[in-house]
């Protein structure tokens, strides 16, 4: 009797700290929620990366970037300069982007996180979310 009743409270246990960790794991993949961004003030500023690249959207639908021209700042493009431009557009939870005098065709603006706190990255697989770099708006 003693055995059976020990076995009934490790399961319990057991099921608790599984339980324990799928909420662990939930939350933190929580970071990769599609944001829509739908208006030209949510993105103008400077944003960068961790290879310190940076991309300044100005509230035209102009950009200036610095760094893209590192290996895989943005995968499968050639022919980026030091210092790229190009324009820009909001459209949910994909923006449109076009690169003056580079080969990149179809590349857009994915936008992943909260609607107060998300990063962008670029990306031409919208159904995977296959960014190499993401890019957080600078504080200040």
């Amino acid at each position: 009797m003693a055995a059976d009743q020990h076995q009934r409270i490790r399961r319990a246990f057991m099921g608790a700290a599984l339980g324990g960790a799928v909420t662990f794991l939930l939350a933190s993949c929580s970071g990769y929620y599609p944001v829509e961004v739908n208006t030209v003030d949510q993105l103008t500023g400077v944003w960068s990366d961790w290879t310190g690249a940076t991309v300044e959207f100005k509230d035209d639908g102009t950009f200036t970037a610095k760094g893209l021209d590192k290996e895989d700042v943005v995968w499968g493009c050639s022919g980026f300069a030091d210092r790229q431009h190009g324009t820009w557009s909001p459209s949910g939870t994909y923006g449109e982007v076009t690169f003056d005098g580079v080969d990149c065709e179809d590349m857009k603006l994915a936008f992943y996180g909260s609607p107060s706190s998300f990063v962008a990255c670029f990306t031409r697989d919208e159904t995977e979310g296959g960014c190499t770099h993401e890019f957080s708006r600078e504080e200040g």
